[in-house]
């Protein structure tokens, strides 16, 4: 077996924007939100179908996978492959609209529903602080921490903070996340993942069950994630770059000599002295 990367748009798409396998989609977002009991999702119905561009050579970009259940909350996931320096604002934004889009001329504001965003990204943290790999945020009361309004939520998950191995997987959330980020790596499925679910979303990436055009559409898909990805580490690389000068600068306006820079923040004299060069033609 081969498995293609879910981490691609395409991929990801097909694996849970896949009408004829909603189990899928339902038991990754029952994992993910800790959803149990009553608030367990037991069907879901996709507002977006569309799983391939019209042509190769056009840019058209994979939708989100947008969906709502039988409570009529509505479901948004995204995997973002490359750095984006206002990620988790789009975010929100996604939530807000997705909410707000509810509501026409004649709808009162009583019958809007729940939204809840979840965001995966595949190579980089959108919290770099927070040590754990998921994050679930809610409108709470500020006081007493009490989650009162409940109509937006938002979920982000970091894959490179998810470490566990295949012999530390133990909850439907590790298997899932496990999934999605070593599943290229194998070539059988491994023994976590042998239930029905996880055994159905290894069989909707494996690659003999694509037809030729998706092939295609996915390794084009997959030189333009590798290409973005390239562009954001240099995006990345850039903005930590300007941060130090500005750094220099700042301290420079103190009065604080070479040698007291070099020994905050750990710049070399020469560092220091291209960076004094480069505050000077700004």
């Amino acid at each position: 077996m081969q498995f293609l990367d879910p981490k691609i748009d395409i991929a990801f798409k097909k694996l849970f924007g896949s009408e004829n396998h909603k189990q899928v989609t339902i038991s990754f977002l029952n994992a993910i939100l800790e959803y149990k009991g009553n608030r367990k999702i037991k069907n879901i119905q996709f507002l977006n179908t569309e799983q391939l561009p019209v042509s190769l050579d056009k840019k058209e970009n994979i939708l989100d996978i947008h969906c709502t259940d039988e409570a009529n909350r509505t479901f948004i996931i995204e995997m973002q492959n490359a750095w984006e320096r206002a990620f988790s604002k789009r975010i929100v934004y996604y939530g807000a609209k997705a909410y707000t889009n509810q509501l026409s001329t004649a709808k009162p504001y009583y019958e809007l529903e729940p939204v809840t965003v979840v965001a995966i990204t595949k190579k980089f943290n959108v919290f770099p602080d927070t040590p754990h790999y998921k994050c679930i945020y809610a409108l709470c009361d500020t006081k007493q921490c009490e989650h009162t309004l409940t109509d937006l939520t938002f979920a982000f998950v970091e894959l490179p903070k998810f470490t566990k191995q295949e012999h530390e997987l133990v909850t439907d959330e590790d298997k899932w996340l496990f999934l999605l980020k070593e599943i290229s790596i194998y070539d059988h499925i491994p023994e976590p993942l042998q239930r029905a679910e996880f055994k159905e979303a290894c069989q909707l990436l494996n690659r003999l069950s694509w037809t030729d055009y998706e092939q295609a559409v996915y390794e084009k898909k997959m030189l333009d994630a590798q290409s973005a990805e390239g562009t954001s580490i240099a995006l990345i690389e850039r903005g930590k770059e300007q941060e130090k000068i500005e750094t220099v600068g700042r301290m420079l306006k103190m009065g604080l000599d070479t040698d007291m820079i070099a020994s905050a923040t750990g710049l070399t004299t020469e560092e220091i002295k291209a960076y004094t060069n480069t505050l000077d033609k700004l």
